[in-house]
């Protein structure tokens, strides 16, 4: 669609019309594939009614760029004049699109906390971290358009064409890119690590390493970080690092883990980590979800969800809703 440009370089005819072709279609394409990808209908009948709602949007920029099209292809003779006309009806429209482009990307964001507060799959990691990506998009798409549109100018047309390819080709390597590894975060190894610590026998009286002082010792130190520097707040805490602020070794503080009653140290954590996001949730009832995970040191609301359930604990927007 930008062939009359690439053949008339610096034709100011074919310079607006190519103009106004990329600030009204990729403006709603981006609008379109958005909405096909996260908001399709899984029922085919209403989802062929929506779709053709989507595309008859494109009807009203087809209008105003079939005669800009045709004067750049010298096949019509517009009236002197005729650009203001052109800058105002492009505007008009482009205006409806904007307007669309922003409530697709409240739109977006809405359902991303939903899908955070609600529920958890490990399908669904990417999507969600894929949707928070592009939320604002669109709206951005439109934004750039309109800046290349309203100057009017090759030079700027370029630099938005080199920007444009650029940014087209990230979102294809995102996309597509075969090398990505589905999301986990400590959660999955909260799971893993309580599963391995179930076959595993606890140690049993007579057969600790460690002496009572000794344990007393690490076991008021373990308390001081967990209760009073709330070390589970630190969302890429490991054990080697507790290891190292307890002046212990690895050995010893399993012991001391499971003698305090806990599996392991990720559930160690994770308990802490959800009685501490119950407490600010009870507290803060207006706070929003994603603040309280990352106090506690999930790294999103999904983990924290997916650790509620781990636990047997109801979801945390249940436990706000009982306020």
């Amino acid at each position: 669609m930008e062939l009359p440009y690439l053949l008339q370089v610096g034709d100011d005819d074919a310079l607006l019309y190519v103009n106004a072709f990329a600030v009204l279609f990729f403006s709603l394409q981006m609008l379109v594939m958005c909405h096909g990808y996260f908001f399709a209908a899984r029922n085919a009948a209403r989802a062929s009614v929506l779709d053709h709602k989507w595309y008859w949007l494109f009807m009203p920029a087809a209008l105003v760029l079939a005669p800009l099209l045709l004067q750049a292809l010298g096949m019509v003779k517009l009236p002197d004049g005729y650009r203001p006309l052109a800058f105002v009806a492009v505007s008009v429209v482009f205006a409806a699109y904007f307007a669309l482009s922003v409530h697709m990307a409240l739109k977006i964001g809405q359902a991303v906390r939903r899908a955070n507060e609600d529920t958890y799959a490990d399908s669904d990691d990417f999507p969600v971290r894929f949707a928070q990506y592009v939320q604002w998009l669109p709206t951005f798409i439109c934004v750039l358009m309109a800046i290349n549109f309203y100057a009017d100018n090759a030079i700027v047309k370029a630099v938005r064409d080199v920007f444009f390819t650029g940014m087209n080709i990230w979102f294809c390597i995102f996309t597509l890119n075969p090398w990505r590894q589905p999301y986990a975060d400590r959660t999955d190894e909260i799971v893993k690590a309580a599963a391995d610590d179930m076959a595993e026998p606890a140690p049993v009286a007579g057969t600790f390493r460690l002496t009572d002082e000794r344990f007393m010792q690490l076991s008021r130190k373990l308390d001081d970080l967990l209760t009073k520097e709330r070390i589970f707040t630190e969302q890429h805490i490991t054990s080697d690092l507790l290891t190292a602020r307890l002046g212990t070794n690895a050995t010893y503080l399993s012991e001391v883990i499971r003698r305090s009653g806990y599996q392991s140290f990720y559930d160690m954590i994770c308990q802490h980590r959800v009685r501490h996001a119950i407490s600010l949730i009870t507290a803060k009832p207006d706070e929003r979800l994603l603040v309280i995970a990352e106090e506690c040191g999930f790294s999103s609301p999904a983990s924290m969800t997916k650790a509620f359930k781990q636990l047997g604990k109801q979801s945390p927007s249940a436990y706000r809703q009982q306020g």
